[in-house]
C-alpha cells in the first residue's frame, strides 16, 4: 500500500500568510485609528492573529494524502481525526494556483474539485510541482476520454477566446464593484482625520470635512437643506472617490485576469489567467448545468456581454472559474453567438418562439414597486417636506415604466434540448438549461398569483442555489403553466440525467 505523504515544508508559511491576508486590511484601520484616538488597547486586539497562526501550524503538520491504484485519501486532525476518500473516477478538475512567492519556492496549491458540493473536495496547501505532477498523472490516468484539459501540454486544445489589454481594462471599468470600497475608504479617511486636514489645507480654517457632515446631519433632521456650496464639495469628494476607485478596479482587472486564455480540449474548456497569481482551472462541458449571457448597462452600452456557467455543485458568482470569475468576464456582442456554439453546440438559440409573460403583469409589478416608491420617499419626508410630493410623483412614474419594461422582457422559449429564459430591462440576463440537466420541475402559485389566475414554473438543475442564475419563470397564466410544466417534467423524466 502506498505511503501517507506530506505537505510540503512551506506549507506552515502559506496557512498563515492566508489568515494574515485576512487581517490586513482591517488591522492596518485598527494600527491607524488607534493612533489617532489615542486609544492605544485597540493594538492588542491584533494579537488574535496568534492562535490563527497556531490552527494553521497544526493543520500544516496534520495533513496527510495518499495515492491509492483507484481513489486519494485525504487525512487532517491530531485529535478530531477525519479521513476522506475520493475516487479519482468522481473527480472533475485539479485546479492549480501558483502566485510569485509559490514561484520562488518551486511549489503549487491544488484543490481538487468533485461537484458533489460548493466546497473543494480537498485543497492541498502547498505541494511540491513534482507532488502535483505526480496527483495529476494519477487522476488523469483513470479517465476513458482520450484527452484531458488538466493532462494538456502548453499550448493544447483550441484557443476559443483570448483577451488582450484593452479588453482587460473594459472589464474593470464595467464590472466596477466600487460601492463598498468606497463605503471603506470613506470610513479610514475619516478616522485618521484626512477630510478635516485636506479642507482647512484648501480653505482654511473656515471649512473642516466635519462641517459638511454637520450640514447633511441637519438636513436630514429637517433643519434646512445644506448650501449649494457644501453640496458641491460633497458631490465632488464622492466624484473624486469614485474615479479613484473605479482607476483601480480597472488595474486590478488587468493584473488578475492578465493573459485570460479560454481553450477547448478535448470535452473540457480550460482557463488560464493572472499576472502575478496564474491559475488553471478546468471546466468539463458535460457538467454544464445552466449557462448566463449578462448585460448590464455598461456592457451594452460598449457592445459587450459577460457569460457564466454553473457546473454540478458549483456556484456560481463566487468564486472558481465559476465563482472566482465568469467563464467569459468579458466579450464582444459580435463573437457572442460563436462563442455560444462552441460551448453549447446544442443548443441553438436563434431558432427559438419566444413566449410572453401575461399583460396582466403589469399591474402586480407596479404596485410591487409602488410600495418601495412610498419607502423611499417616507426616508426624506422631513429632509424634504411637501418637495417630497415631487418625489413620490417621480418614483412612481418611474415605477410604472420599470412595470412595462420589465414585463416586458420577460419570455421563455422550449428548442430542441433545453429550455431558455430571459428577463430585466436594465440589467438582461439570458439563461440557457439543457433537459438532460434537469433534477426537478415545480409549479408555484403564491396567494397573489391565484387571485390573478397566474403561476410560475421553476427548473431545478444540480449547479442550483439560491444565488445562482436560476430558470424561474413569473407570470405565467396558470394553464400555461400547467403545461410548461407538464412538459418540461416529460422531457426530463425521458431525458436521462447527465452528470
Amino acid at each position: 500500500m502506498p505511503s501517507d505523504q506530506r505537505l510540503h515544508p512551506s506549507s506552515f508559511v502559506f496557512a498563515v500568510a492566508g489568515h494574515l491576508k485576512n487581517f490586513l486590511v482591517p488591522g492596518l484601520v485598527v494600527l491607524f485609528t488607534a493612533g489617532v484616538s489615542g486609544a492605544d488597547w485597540q493594538v492588542w486586539t491584533m494579537a488574535g492573529i496568534i492562535p490563527l497562526a497556531g490552527f494553521g501550524l497544526i493543520r500544516s503538520l496534520s495533513y496527510r494524502y495518499r495515492l491509492d491504484d483507484s481513489e486519494l485519501v485525504v487525512r487532517t486532525g491530531f485529535v478530531f481525526r477525519n479521513e476522506r476518500h475520493i475516487p479519482y473516477a468522481r473527480i472533475q478538475n485539479v485546479e492549480v494556483i501558483q502566485n510569485v512567492f509559490h514561484r520562488l519556492l518551486g511549489v503549487v496549491e491544488v484543490k481538487i474539485e468533485t461537484g458533489a458540493t460548493n466546497e473543494d473536495e480537498a485543497r492541498l496547501q502547498v505541494v511540491s510541482v513534482r507532488a502535483h505532477q505526480e496527483i495529476r498523472d494519477r487522476v488523469f490516468a483513470h479517465r476513458t476520454e482520450p484527452l484531458r484539459a488538466e493532462a494538456a501540454a502548453p499550448g493544447d486544445g483550441t484557443i476559443i477566446l483570448t483577451l488582450p489589454a484593452r479588453e482587460l481594462l473594459l472589464s474593470g471599468l464595467i464590472a466596477n464593484r466600487s460601492a463598498v470600497v468606497i463605503a471603506a475608504a470613506f470610513g479610514v479617511v475619516w478616522e485618521l482625520g484626512l477630510f478635516d486636514f485636506f479642507f482647512t489645507w484648501t480653505f482654511g480654517d473656515k471649512l473642516t470635512g466635519r462641517d459638511i457632515a454637520a450640514q447633511v446631519a441637519r438636513a436630514i433632521a429637517g433643519r434646512g437643506l445644506p448650501s449649494p456650496w457644501y453640496l458641491s464639495l460633497a458631490a465632488g469628494t464622492m466624484l473624486a472617490l469614485f474615479a479613484g476607485v473605479t482607476v483601480i478596479s480597472m488595474v486590478w482587472a488587468y493584473v488578475r485576469l492578465y493573459g485570460f486564455t479560454l481553450r477547448r480540449v478535448g470535452d473540457d474548456l480550460l482557463a488560464e489567467f493572472g499576472l502575478f497569481t496564474r491559475i488553471a482551472t478546468t471546466i468539463p462541458l458535460r457538467r454544464i448545468q445552466t449557462l448566463t449571457v449578462f448585460e448590464g448597462p455598461l456592457y451594452r452600452f460598449f457592445a459587450r456581454a459577460s457569460v457564466k456557467v454553473e457546473t454540478a455543485g458549483g456556484e456560481a458568482a463566487d468564486e472558481r472559474v465559476s465563482r472566482r470569475e465568469p467563464l467569459v468576464p468579458i466579450i464582444g456582442r459580435i463573437h457572442l453567438q460563436q462563442f455560444l456554439q462552441q460551448v453549447l453546440p446544442d443548443i441553438d438559440a436563434t431558432r427559438a418562439e419566444w413566449r410572453p409573460a401575461e399583460t396582466r403583469a403589469v399591474r402586480r409589478e407596479f404596485r410591487q414597486t409602488t410600495v418601495i416608491a412610498i419607502v423611499v420617499t417616507s426616508f426624506f419626508v422631513v429632509m424634504l417636506k411637501f418637495w417630497s410630493l415631487l418625489l413620490l410623483m417621480l418614483l412612481l412614474f418611474l415605477a410604472r415604466v420599470h412595470a412595462r419594461r420589465y414585463v416586458a422582457s420577460l419570455g421563455w422559449a422550449l428548442v430542441d434540448n433545453a429550455v431558455l429564459f430571459r428577463r430585466g430591462w436594465m440589467w438582461r440576463r439570458f439563461t440557457a438549461a439543457r433537459f438532460s440537466k434537469m433534477q426537478a420541475v415545480a409549479l408555484h402559485q403564491s396567494p397573489f398569483d391565484r387571485r390573478y389566475g397566474m403561476a410560475r414554473v421553476q427548473v431545478d438543475t444540480a449547479g442550483a442555489n439560491d444565488g445562482s442564475d436560476a430558470v424561474y419563470i413569473p407570470y405565467l397564466s396558470s394553464a400555461t403553466a400547467r403545461a410548461l410544466h407538464d412538459r418540461l417534467a416529460a422531457e426530463a423524466s425521458r431525458t436521462s440525467f447527465e452528470w
